[in-house]
């Protein structure tokens, strides 16, 4: 395992970790924060997919 792809896992374990802590935290009704963790976790999941397609395609280009 290459020194991005543990930066990339540590980064994306410690985001849901604050992000699921903070919104769990939150003054919210229990819907309202279910919705938020959803919305937060496909946004995050959305620039982890990015971010690997964007690896890709420069490791195959060079």
């Amino acid at each position: 395992m290459n020194s991005t792809t543990k930066f990339l896992l540590g980064f994306i374990a410690g985001a849901l970790s604050g992000a699921t802590v903070g919104l769990l935290l939150a003054p919210d009704k229990g819907e309202e924060t279910r919705k938020l963790i959803v919305d937060k976790f496909d946004e995050l999941a959305q620039k982890g997919k990015d971010f690997y397609e964007t690896k890709k395609t420069k490791t195959t280009q060079e």
